[in-house]
Protein backbone atom coordinates (compact mmCIF):
# COMPACT_ATOMS: atom_id res chain seq x y z
CA UNK A 1 0.00 0.00 0.00
CA UNK A 2 1.88 3.40 -1.08
CA UNK A 3 1.58 6.70 0.90
CA UNK A 4 -1.50 8.07 -1.16
CA UNK A 5 -3.80 5.10 -0.64
CA UNK A 6 -3.08 5.07 3.43
CA UNK A 7 -3.78 8.75 3.45
CA UNK A 8 -6.90 8.27 2.13
CA UNK A 9 -7.99 4.90 3.76
CA UNK A 10 -7.42 7.04 7.08
CA UNK A 11 -9.39 9.81 5.77
CA UNK A 12 -12.49 7.13 4.94
CA UNK A 13 -11.72 5.91 8.02
CA UNK A 14 -11.89 9.29 9.95
CA UNK A 15 -14.98 10.29 8.24
CA UNK A 16 -16.85 6.50 9.25
CA UNK A 17 -15.40 7.01 12.88
CA UNK A 18 -16.91 10.71 13.27
CA UNK A 19 -20.08 10.04 11.93
CA UNK A 20 -20.50 7.14 14.08
CA UNK A 21 -19.74 8.64 16.87
CA UNK A 22 -21.90 11.65 16.05
CA UNK A 23 -24.76 9.19 15.88
CA UNK A 24 -24.15 7.72 18.54
CA UNK A 25 -24.31 10.65 20.77
CA UNK A 26 -27.27 12.30 19.66
CA UNK A 27 -29.03 8.73 19.93
CA UNK A 28 -27.87 7.89 23.36
CA UNK A 29 -28.38 11.52 24.78
CA UNK A 30 -31.66 11.41 23.03
CA UNK A 31 -32.73 8.11 24.63
CA UNK A 32 -31.63 9.17 28.20
CA UNK A 33 -34.17 12.49 28.07
CA UNK A 34 -36.65 9.83 27.36
CA UNK A 35 -36.72 8.22 30.11
CA UNK A 36 -35.93 11.68 32.20
CA UNK A 37 -38.46 14.34 30.34
CA UNK A 38 -40.63 12.50 28.05
CA UNK A 39 -42.40 15.04 26.81
CA UNK A 40 -39.46 17.41 25.32
CA UNK A 41 -39.27 18.29 22.09
CA UNK A 42 -35.39 18.09 22.43
CA UNK A 43 -35.53 14.81 23.10
CA UNK A 44 -37.28 14.14 19.01
CA UNK A 45 -34.76 16.44 17.76
CA UNK A 46 -31.64 14.42 19.12
CA UNK A 47 -33.02 11.18 18.01
CA UNK A 48 -34.14 12.92 14.78
CA UNK A 49 -30.60 13.92 14.16
CA UNK A 50 -28.64 10.76 15.41
CA UNK A 51 -30.86 8.93 12.54
CA UNK A 52 -30.05 11.22 10.39
CA UNK A 53 -26.13 11.69 10.92
CA UNK A 54 -26.23 7.57 10.68
CA UNK A 55 -28.18 7.82 7.34
CA UNK A 56 -25.61 10.57 5.53
CA UNK A 57 -22.18 9.04 7.01
CA UNK A 58 -21.99 6.09 4.48
CA UNK A 59 -23.40 9.10 2.01
CA UNK A 60 -20.49 11.37 3.00
CA UNK A 61 -18.13 8.35 2.57
CA UNK A 62 -18.60 8.12 -0.92
CA UNK A 63 -18.79 11.55 -1.82
CA UNK A 64 -14.78 11.66 0.00
CA UNK A 65 -14.24 8.44 -1.93
CA UNK A 66 -15.10 10.77 -4.90
CA UNK A 67 -12.89 13.84 -3.76
CA UNK A 68 -9.75 11.18 -3.01
CA UNK A 69 -9.93 9.47 -6.39
CA UNK A 70 -10.28 12.75 -8.28
CA UNK A 71 -6.97 14.33 -6.26
CA UNK A 72 -5.09 10.99 -7.27
CA UNK A 73 -6.15 11.38 -11.27
CA UNK A 74 -8.12 7.90 -10.87
CA UNK A 75 -10.73 8.59 -13.27
CA UNK A 76 -11.91 5.11 -13.19
CA UNK A 77 -12.79 4.96 -9.59
CA UNK A 78 -14.33 8.30 -10.25
CA UNK A 79 -17.20 7.09 -12.38
CA UNK A 80 -17.58 4.06 -10.60
CA UNK A 81 -17.87 6.02 -7.49
CA UNK A 82 -19.93 8.83 -8.79
CA UNK A 83 -22.55 5.84 -10.35
CA UNK A 84 -22.61 4.54 -6.18
CA UNK A 85 -23.41 7.78 -4.98
CA UNK A 86 -26.11 8.77 -7.43
CA UNK A 87 -27.84 5.28 -6.59
CA UNK A 88 -27.68 6.15 -2.80
CA UNK A 89 -28.97 9.72 -3.74
CA UNK A 90 -31.73 8.21 -5.44
CA UNK A 91 -32.95 5.37 -3.46
CA UNK A 92 -32.85 8.49 -0.91
CA UNK A 93 -35.43 10.62 -2.98
CA UNK A 94 -37.38 7.62 -3.92
CA UNK A 95 -37.91 6.78 -0.18
CA UNK A 96 -38.68 10.36 0.51
CA UNK A 97 -41.09 10.70 -2.00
Amino acid sequence: MNGEDLRTEVTLGRVLTIGTRASTACLAAGLMLTFFIPEARVTAVLLTAGIVVLMATPVTRVIVSVVEFARQRDWLFVLYTCIVLSLLVGSLVVALL
